[in-house]
């Protein structure tokens, strides 16, 4: 059997925001066409290290690398071609969408593929045509974001970012904006993701969807991985007392 790619390899991971500590000494590895669920309560660092994977944050130590490009490595980050081309590979959806208000949902699309991948308009547009289609928004290509629900908007962030054929995505709370009527959309996007085998890193508050959706899950709290394992493992007969305890908080049906 082939033996799967490493995609994104965090080791030794930190992050301090003056004299506070909020990632200390995170490791872990997430292998092609693998998903990564993390979970934990507000503050545990779980958005922050999205954003050191994303260079959104400048990391205080560790090693980072994405695809086998050595993003960080003990601190000192690589040139600015090896930087570029790692972050290439990821691409990050938002808690709060980010779109540009000004721009139709179509320019939304097509606006980063002109500028990052340096595509043709009339090319550019053609793909995000097509990832409207496949995220049921072929009817909204000359929409604003102000038209869209919190779900369309949601559903829009997530085709831009897959306009740039990232080797992996990373989810932040992707559906903790949303009205809970409109959060099922998005999960039922994602697992659709995961079904074609899309590498992904998600960090949710949905419980049973990270159960159902995640092959691992790392619990995070106060900066530290505080157990991970196998999605069932975790989520069904975790073993540390303060997973234990955020998890009473939530009532995941069983299978």
């Amino acid at each position: 059997m082939e033996e799967m790619k490493t995609v994104i390899s965090v080791k030794n991971l930190r992050k301090e925001f003056g004299n506070t500590e909020v990632i200390k000494d995170i490791s872990f590895t997430v292998q092609r066409g693998e998903v990564l669920g993390i979970i934990g309560p507000s503050g545990s660092g779980k958005s922050t290290m999205l954003r050191c994977i994303m260079q959104l944050e400048k990391v205080s130590g560790g090693s980072v690398s994405i695809c086998g490009i050595e993003m960080v490595t003990d601190g000192v980050y690589a040139d600015k071609k090896n930087l570029h081309e790692a972050s290439l590979n990821a691409g990050l959806v938002f808690q709060n969408f980010n779109l540009f208000p000004h721009f139709s949902v179509l320019k939304n699309i097509s606006h980063p593929q002109i500028h990052v991948l340096k595509k043709k308009q009339e090319a550019a547009d053609d793909v995000s045509r097509l990832l409207l289609d496949k995220m049921g928004l072929a009817d909204k290509a000359d929409a604003y974001p102000c038209e869209l629900s919190g779900g369309q908007q949601q559903r829009v962030s997530i085709a831009r970012a897959l306009a740039l054929k990232p080797q992996v995505l990373l989810f932040d709370e992707p559906t903790s904006a949303l009205d809970p009527e409109l959060t099922g959309e998005i999960l039922a996007v994602i697992k659709g993701l995961a079904d074609e085998k899309m590498t992904m890193v998600v960090v949710t508050h949905e419980m049973s969807f990270a159960r159902d959706l995640s092959d691992h899950i790392i619990f995070m709290d106060g900066g530290v991985i505080v157990e991970q394992g196998s999605a069932h493992d975790i989520i069904e007969n975790p073993q540390q007392e303060r997973t234990k305890t955020f998890l009473r908080r939530f009532s995941v049906p069983e299978r």
